[in-house]
């Protein structure tokens, strides 16, 4: 059973300290990416990196990633009054196996999540044109899925200034297919992981 924290908040230095090492949902496309891609290997290089440092290492924020950080809680205040649906903000769900971890950006009754990304407006015009999501979003969702054990996340992209519809929402369920990935190409990873954290203390 997945491991839910409630005793502290995002971006706090517990939150920050829970995840040392560990796989989230945005890593997830580049654990994905097998073999030796190189989003894959800087990403062994980071966790691996912080494991020996004993500290999270932050990365670089870009300006789209400040501004999504800023506007996620107007984004979800919108999604609660378009939905009816009440969200409830944790630090985080730590996996069965060691090392994996989700920070949603919400919660929804028993079976259900929130998956915020806020969006520039062409960005998110070319969206609602194609209804096409990001595989790196689908595959964040589904880790999500995987690692809370919940039957459902809703992806909602919000653009505020697109005042006439604000948010476009589109309900994600568990993929066979992107959990036989995950279930294959995780354990891989982690493995690896630890090879190279032993390989650097010696």
């Amino acid at each position: 059973m997945p491991t839910y924290i409630r005793d502290c908040d995002q971006q706090s230095d517990e939150w920050f300290d829970l995840r040392i090492g560990s796989v989230g949902g945005s890593s997830l496309n580049s654990v994905l990416a097998k073999g030796q891609g190189k989003s894959r290997k800087t990403l062994l290089y980071k966790l691996a990196g912080e494991i020996l440092a004993g500290r999270k290492l932050n990365g670089y924020q870009s300006t789209a990633m400040e501004r999504g950080n800023e506007l996620e809680a107007e984004a979800r205040s919108c999604y609660e009054f378009l939905t009816g649906n009440s969200v409830e903000q944790i630090a985080l769900i730590q996996a069965d196996l060691p090392r994996i971890h989700h920070s949603p950006d919400g919660l929804i009754g028993e079976d259900g999540g929130l998956e915020i990304k806020v969006m520039e407006p062409h960005v998110y015009v070319e969206l609602i044109d194609t209804e096409k999501i990001n595989l790196a979003y689908i595959r964040q969702c589904q880790h999500f899925l995987w690692v809370s054990e919940r039957q459902w996340i809703d992806f909602a992209a919000y653009c505020p200034e697109i005042e006439s519809r604000p948010m476009w929402i589109q309900r994600q369920t568990p993929d066979p297919k992107i959990f036989e990935m995950i279930n294959t190409e995780l354990p891989v990873f982690l493995s690896e992981l630890e090879a190279m954290v032993k390989k650097v203390s010696i």
